[in-house]
């Protein structure tokens, strides 16, 4: 069987008009080791699982799984489990990588003997073009880290640099017994502190090789909807997980800060324009954050102010904090 360097993992559920281009922006790499593309054609109606199979008699390098839809998720674990190489990368299949993509991760990871490596990210228009003026999401610091360390960045100004799945390359083994949580939204809040956790030297460069293109209809910026919650669920799971691993007090209180924060936002979106659907998630909501108030006191890293918050938004009963209008 020939060797594989890189797999990478293109979930796809109606791109078609930014499909082509993201694929042969992979194919076109500059990368001088094997490497094969798994494209996860996840139930797609619109024409993508055709384009896949017509992009997969072009090159040998490409394999193609077609699904019923599974989510997000579901595809980049489909992805996990066919990937052949000693490295993984994501790529959402509406975005584009540039030319030194896949060979500035991995020689990063090569030299380094790396389980990690990570790139900058541009924001791009929808057609593909730089903003004026462009925006980057660089790291707080380049260098090699343990992956441990890098924790704290999560909750920076530029954390999604570290938090997203797509601007890195990846050790295989760091995915053993390990994979994104099906059905659920905000995917990477559930696995990325498992990731660095598993790393001992993670690599950061600063160096904008990832394109990441801003469009109406994708999912992150779509109207709210009551799944938006999974993001809570997420960093509350990434709390307890440091916790249970007993990382550093500082560590836990940014989490548990993070968790607290991002449901209080959440929580005032819903009031400012409610619907028996996002009340009746904060109410289902509630349960899990009852669950982690004992430590609010203790928190360093909340405000007064937020505690207050915290206890009314967990105690109160969702109806009376968001009236009907």
């Amino acid at each position: 069987m020939e060797r594989i360097a890189v797999s990478v993992i293109v979930p796809i559920y109606n791109t078609r008009p930014f499909l082509e281009e993201c694929v042969h922006s992979i194919l076109n790499q500059q990368f001088s080791e094997p490497f094969e593309v798994l494209l996860v054609d996840d139930g797609a109606t619109d024409g993508c699982d055709v384009l896949c199979d017509e992009l997969a008699a072009q090159d040998r390098r490409i394999r193609v799984f077609h699904q019923e839809n599974q989510g997000l998720s579901g595809a980049r674990n489909t992805g996990i489990d066919a990937a052949r190489g000693r490295y993984y990368a994501f790529v959402d299949a509406d975005d584009v990588v540039r030319p030194g993509y896949l060979q500035a991760l991995y020689d990063a990871c090569e030299t380094h003997d790396a389980y990690m490596a990570i790139c900058a990210v541009e924001d791009v228009n929808e057609d593909g073009t730089s903003q004026d003026p462009p925006e980057y999401t660089p790291p707080a610091e380049t260098g090699v880290f343990v992956g441990k360390d890098l924790l704290n960045r999560f909750y920076a100004p530029n954390g999604t640099y570290y938090t997203v799945a797509w601007n890195k390359l990846y050790r295989a083994e760091v995915w053993k017994l390990l994979h994104y949580p099906e059905g659920r939204l905000h995917e990477d809040d559930f696995v990325a502190h498992r990731l660095f956790w598993r790393c001992d030297k993670v690599v950061c460069l600063d160096a904008p090789l990832y394109n990441y293109r801003l469009r109406k209809g994708s999912i992150c910026r779509t109207e709210m909807k009551p799944e938006a919650f999974d993001a809570v669920d997420g960093l509350a799971d990434r709390y307890r997980f440091l916790v249970e691993n007993s990382a550093p007090r500082e560590t836990v209180d940014a989490a548990y800060a993070a968790c607290w924060r991002r449901y209080l936002f959440l929580c005032a979106k819903v009031r400012q324009n409610p619907s028996p659907k996002l009340v009746k998630a904060i109410s289902k909501e509630q349960f899990l954050m009852q669950s982690l108030i004992g430590y609010l006191p203790n928190c360093r890293t909340l405000k007064m102010t937020e505690k207050l918050s915290a206890a009314r938004w967990a105690m109160m009963s969702a109806e009376s904090l968001c009236p009907m209008k």
